[in-house]
């Protein structure tokens, strides 16, 4: 992805999430979330989420099969999951798609880019 690519997708995604006042992840019945491998950086896991329902739920498919759309609240994510994400070294995934490619940031930036 270029950076034109890379700054669009954020503004997207951080556009919907406001919107909204969530954003969406996939999650399995044991209360797990889909997690890949950063394609940037060795050893470090990424969170995938999503702007919207219907973007996620396109991606319940293949491997991802047996999970479902969870919803995650703005406030919750900033309040809660921002703190446990950094303290595991995670990175977030925006908006996986099919060609399996999403801008990678760090949660702390994703925070900063949605309080703006």
């Amino acid at each position: 992805m270029s950076d034109i690519e890379i700054e669009s997708e954020l503004v997207n995604f951080v556009e919907k999430v406001r919107l909204n006042e969530s954003m969406w992840a996939l999650g399995a019945e044991d209360g797990g979330f889909v997690v890949c491998e950063s394609n940037q950086f060795s050893d470090t896991d990424v969170l995938l989420l999503w702007g919207t329902e219907d973007a996620a739920k396109a991606q319940c498919k293949d491997e991802w099969n047996d999970y479902t759309p969870v919803e995650i609240g703005l406030d919750e994510f900033l309040d809660e999951w921002v703190e446990d994400l950094n303290e595991d070294d995670a990175l977030v995934g925006l908006n996986w798609n099919d060609d399996q490619v999403c801008v990678e940031i760090e949660p702390v930036g994703l925070a900063k880019a949605l309080c703006d």
